[in-house]
């Protein structure tokens, strides 16, 4: 038994070092810092129909390309969108992706534009996402490299430069309307109320981290559940 539990390790190990572990950034592909493209996927038009297909997601034109069987390729911005899932092989995993009316981050203005969100959950608040890209001179920056090396959200753009992917959180409310986190933290807690000792007693229970996007999305879910225990206890 021992000797089986060996040799599991050094073929694990062997994985890591050869770049092989199943981990999902294997799963879809970045032709460029702000491009993903997925072997699969589905695409929900506003009329209805359906299409299906590889999916390419051009996050700053916001921009979705799906390639049909025959080797045609439909782009489609929000407006024709209602909503498009992305999936991941072998693992399956699906992204949602929900086109949503949003004011473009500017207050005091009744002009919403079509977008497209990436849906990290679902209920009371519900968690949605975009992107932000930084540029790093990665002969200047100390540990850039290293980062590089282990983060996925380094994408080198040329031996002097290198892109940053920053995730930019949003909170979908019941009303449709959208609150920018520009401080996740303090901003989540303002929108829990009278939850918020609660959350924090969860967060520091399990030591969760506002800056690492699945432990964001168990925050925000725990929030939602004892949202939803107190609409039943009301009932």
């Amino acid at each position: 038994m021992k000797k089986k539990l060996t040799n599991l390790m050094m073929g694990l190990l062997v994985m890591v070092c050869a770049g092989f572990w199943p981990n999902e950034t294997l799963a879809q592909f970045r032709p460029a810092v702000d491009v993903q493209e997925w072997p699969k996927g589905k695409v929900v038009l506003v009329t209805g129909d359906t299409l299906y297909g590889a999916i390419t997601y051009h996050r700053t034109q916001d921009i979705v390309n799906v390639q049909h069987s025959d080797g045609s390729v439909s782009s489609l911005s929000p407006v024709n969108v209602d909503y498009f899932v992305a999936q991941e092989m072998p693992s399956g995993r699906s992204h949602m992706f929900r086109t949503l009316q949003w004011d473009m981050g500017k207050e005091y203005t009744d002009f919403k534009k079509p977008t497209f969100f990436e849906e990290l959950n679902r209920g009371t608040l519900t968690l949605v996402m975009r992107e932000t890209y930084v540029r790093r001179d990665a002969n200047n920056s100390r540990g850039l490299a290293s980062n590089y090396l282990h983060d996925a959200a380094y994408y080198s753009a040329n031996n002097q430069w290198m892109d940053q992917v920053k995730e930019l959180y949003y909170i979908l409310l019941p009303d449709g309307n959208i609150i920018s986190l520009r401080n996740v933290r303090k901003d989540l807690h303002t929108l829990f109320g009278d939850r918020s000792k609660e959350v924090k007693k969860y967060v520091r229970k399990y030591n969760l981290d506002y800056s690492k996007p699945h432990e964001l999305v168990a925050i925000v879910n725990y929030f939602n559940t004892l949202s939803l225990a107190s609409i039943s206890h009301a009932f």
